[in-house]
């Protein structure tokens, strides 16, 4: 579909959903009796009820409570502000919508997820990764990355997300996907001495545990001899035991020895972990004069994931004989078979320890001196992740005969003929222990000084300029070993581990007909990781770092801003206000690594320095007191990750088939963009409105990983995954949103609480491949972007009642690119997956609530389909490569507030 449709049909969208709901314009002055409004948001809310400057208040009277407040204070700021930004807001201290952060990203219309582990994971903003993360406007990260990863926040110590789409020279300089600010509160949100929290208990239906999670706050206020004071501490404990259930095919197509294909392997994976989040933050407000205030803050996040991962690894080839195959229509391909004793089974049990801790410690201020405001901030920030991998690797201790199913409407499976006990450790032997410590650490120091000049001129009332410097320092160190075992033929009941079977999380009407075995648990391999080492002949300490992986990084940024903001007056009823700015930025970088040539080992040090201008031009056009329409043209860029930079390579250990090797691109330049954007936005309540947007991002230098068949002077033939960066790209969109309740006259008191929240958006993002990879090429998609993503919300609220009923949905997309050796060129797509959501919650006390939330109530498993296209007109093999079960997550508990 091409844009010019896209647009067309958004504008439909836009005009019918404007048909549907402008009739809330005219609500009577009828009273909807609200609830008390909870303790604590009394100088929060004014901002969200107060009129953009130059408007009447609306006549209307709206219930102002939980869920209607934070929509209406999202929307205020959508509103006023001079970016185009979508954002939630608590409802209530400690009550964003989810667990985590990323889950309610989810739901702000042009955000995308990939979900795993209970959580959402990877974030997209339109279509892109590379949007810059800050806490409370100020840059933060996690070890060597570039950003935090937005799960990492717990959502109970939030109070609002803020996703900037477009930005403005006054802003840390976003990625190409704009910026995503995690907000806090603060004590001079609040009117005195508060308390709240919430507890509750979390029940993941497929790992089948409970843990307990919570969050605490308190602060006060003080006027005293010194002028005004506030404190706020915060604390916040998540924690979730999961279990991802997968059974797949290998990618690899392979022949029973005429011209039927068939996947090769046929595996089982449990992915369950015990992860931890604990976090605390604080802050010190004094205001010892009017114009004049000073800040402290601090900030702890902790993550801790203990995953105990496990593979069953059935492979169909080297079989004596092939029987019983069934063709599927039209075609070459085998839908089912019997291998007769195929090479025998493996598998491994993983015991991963993965620990990061993060710090930021700030301090800053503002003073307004009439027409001039001077703000200022500088903050440290330090991280530290440590990750301990141990894999206890096994074998069957004979071949089997296997059923396997490939593809038709339940997808791969696969089951044995005569098989053995899986339960007795005579069945498998050792076959090897994989041992790797990786440790990753990165800080800062940032300063930044903000100049804000009230002009007086009517026609460009305020000019702001400013500058930021940035020192950060990035280290990664990875070492691993691997030792093979399987020629000693150890009895399991040999090594020094306790063998357990485990729990499954397939679901009792699916296939899999394989769902548990004997393994060691995960407790035994940490608890005897000397004797292990010992065992296979490693010593006692870690593995040392592999200086083929091993960097130091340290970068410089400069970086200078000036803006104006302008406004003309109403001519023939119509405002016109907007902002120009250019942000400059000089990065230096210089990052040391080691690279190989002819099995010779040389310490390598790549410098690089470069200076981005970047330009910002917007305009809101305010037809009416509620229409308006924003036009925005910005270039933005994003620096490569560190990781990136690596001239190093890292090879997994020898296994079946080809090895895997990846490593980084020393010369690797930043991705940047040219960005226009088009909003139109209609405010018709407090609490109600429509918009659609367009935009387009023209790219440059977009970087994917792609893969290359080598042969390597040490190991042999490998395959080599590095990222690089691809030619022009482009990313045309379109985006639609309402809100509306039901304020209608008319109606009793109970319905009014009735809302709907739903938007769309649609994505046409496609790069091209490097020449380095495949030569000049037509545009193909981006790996990881949906075309389509909806949000649809029902609410209701009223008396002591409050419920919301979320779905999304987001379509399929092209989630591995692969690779193309020359005779096969393999991809990968993940099929559309819907989720439902609920949360509701009833007021027990005026101060004490009940909730209770469940998260993917409809449990549907996530699909993905490989596809190998064979060279020279050879066959096109389609086969589903794996059926997923992801967690569904149940809680209750009680929310307070005093």
């Amino acid at each position: 579909m091409r844009l010019k449709s896209v647009v067309l049909g958004s504008t439909a969208l836009l005009a019918l959903m404007t048909a549907t709901v402008v009739s809330a314009q005219a609500v009577s002055a009828q009273v909807v009796p609200a609830r008390q409004d909870p303790a604590g948001f009394a100088a929060t809310t004014p901002a969200a009820a107060t009129p953009a400057t130059g408007e009447a208040a609306p006549e209307d009277t709206i219930v102002v409570t939980g869920l209607r407040r934070s929509i209406q204070s999202a929307q205020t700021i959508k509103r006023d502000s001079v970016q185009i930004v979508d954002s939630i807001v608590a409802e209530d201290i400690g009550k964003l919508p989810d667990v985590a952060v990323s889950d309610t990203a989810a739901r702000i219309v042009g955000v995308q997820v990939e979900r795993g582990g209970g959580e959402a994971s990877r974030v997209l903003v339109r279509g892109l990764p590379n949007f810059t993360t800050t806490y409370n406007n100020r840059e933060i990260f996690t070890a060597e990355a570039r950003s935090v990863a937005l799960q990492d926040f717990p959502a109970g110590a939030v109070a609002a997300l803020e996703v900037f789409k477009t930005t403005t020279a006054d802003n840390v300089e976003g990625g190409l996907a704009g910026l995503v600010n995690v907000r806090s509160h603060k004590p001079f949100d609040f009117d005195g001495f508060h308390v709240a929290g919430a507890a509750w208990a979390q029940y993941a239906s497929r790992s089948q545990k409970t843990e307990p999670n919570g969050n605490l706050l308190i602060t006060d206020r003080w006027d005293t001899g010194i002028g005004e004071v506030g404190v706020l501490i915060s604390g916040s404990y998540t924690r979730l035991r999961y279990l991802d259930s997968t059974r797949s095919n290998t990618d690899f197509a392979a022949s029973d020895g005429t011209a039927v294909l068939f996947p090769d392997i046929q595996r089982i994976d449990y992915g369950s972990g015990d992860r931890q989040r604990p976090s605390v933050n604080g802050a010190v407000q004094w205001r010892p004069a009017p114009g004049l205030e000073f800040y402290a803050e601090a900030l702890w996040q902790g993550f801790r994931n203990k995953v105990s991962d496990r593979e069953l690894e059935v492979p169909l080839y080297d079989a004596q004989s092939y029987s019983n195959i069934v063709v599927q229509p039209g075609g070459n391909l085998a839908q089912s078979l019997t291998a007769v004793n195929p090479r025998r089974p493996d598998g491994f049990q993983g015991a991963t320890s993965a620990n990061t801790d993060t710090y930021q410690f700030a301090i800053g201020g503002s003073y307004d001196a009439g027409p001039l405001k001077i703000t200022a901030d500088v903050a440290r920030t330090t991280s530290k992740f440590v990750d301990s991998v141990y894999s206890f690797d096994m074998a069957y201790a004979s071949r089997q005969t296997v059923n396997a199913v490939f593809s038709g409407k339940s997808g791969p499976s696969f089951s044995y003929v005569n098989g053995p006990d899986l339960s007795a450790a005579s069945t498998y032997i050792f076959r090897g222990f994989f041992d790797r410590q990786l440790i990753a650490k990165g800080d800062d120091v940032q300063a930044r000084l903000d100049f804000t000049y009230d002009t007086g001129l009517s026609f460009l009332p305020k000019i702001e300029f400013g500058g930021r410097y940035v020192d950060r320092n990035s280290h990664f160190e990875d070492g691993n070993r691997y030792s093979p075992q399987e020629d000693n033929r150890l009895p399991l009941s040999s090594v020094p581990v306790t063998l357990a079977t485990f729990h499954s999380g397939f679901p009792g009407g699916d296939p899999e007909a394989i769902r548990s075995y004997l393994t060691p648990t995960y407790d035994s391999i940490r608890n005897n990781i000397a004797q292990l080492r010992t065992l296979v002949g490693f010593a006692a300490e870690p593995p040392p770092a592999d200086p083929l992986v091993t960097y130091s990084a340290n970068e410089k940024s400069y970086a200078g801003y000036i803006q104006g903001k302008y406004e003309f007056g109403d001519v023939g009823g119509i405002r016109v206000d907007g902002v120009v700015g250019v942000r400059g930025v000089k990065s230096d970088l210089s990052i040391a690594g080691t690279s190989r040539s002819a099995g010779v080992l040389t310490p390598v040090v790549v410098g690089n320095s470069y200076t981005d201008w970047l330009p910002n031009a917007s305009a809101r056009i305010r037809f009416t007191d509620q229409l308006q329409l924003r036009l925005s043209v910005t270039k933005t860029r994003t620096r490569p990750d560190f990781s990136q930079y690596n001239p190093g390579l890292n090879v997994d250990p020898p296994g079946a088939g080809i090895r895997n090797a990846s490593g980084g691109n020393p010369n690797l330049q930043p991705l940047k963009s040219t960005n226009y954007d088009a909003s139109l936005e209609y405010y018709f309540a407090r609490a109600g409105s429509v918009s659609g947007a367009i935009f387009r991002r023209d790219l440059n230098g977009f970087i994917q990983n792609y893969s290359l068949d080598v042969t390597d002077p040490v190991f042999g033939p490998i395959r080599v995954t590095r990222p690089y960066n691809s030619g022009k790209g482009r990313i045309d969109g379109a985006e639609a949103q309402v809100t509306a309740f039901a304020d209608f006259a008319g109606l009793p008191d109970w319905a009014h609480g009735f809302g709907v929240q739903a938007n769309v958006t649609y994505l046409d993002a496609k790069t091209g491949n490097p020449a380095t990879i495949a030569g000049p090429s037509a545009l193909s998609p981006i790996v990881g972007v949906s075309k389509w993503t909806y949000n649809l919300v029902g609410i209701y609220e009223h008396d002591k009642i409050a419920m919301r009923l979320s779905y999304n949905l987001r379509g399929k997309y092209l989630s591995n690119g692969g690779y193309d050796n020359g005779s096969r060129a393999y991809t990968e797509t993940t099929g559309a997956i819907g989720r439902l959501d609920f949360s509701g919650s009833y007021d027990l006390f005026k101060n004490v609530t009940l909730t209770a939330d469940a998260t993917n109530v409809l449990g549907k498993p996530l699909t993905v389909t490989g596809t190998s296209v064979f060279a020279n007109n050879g066959p096109i093999a389609t086969f589903p490569r794996s059926v997923r079960y992801e967690e569904s997550i149940y809680s209750l508990g009680v929310r307070f507030r005093f």
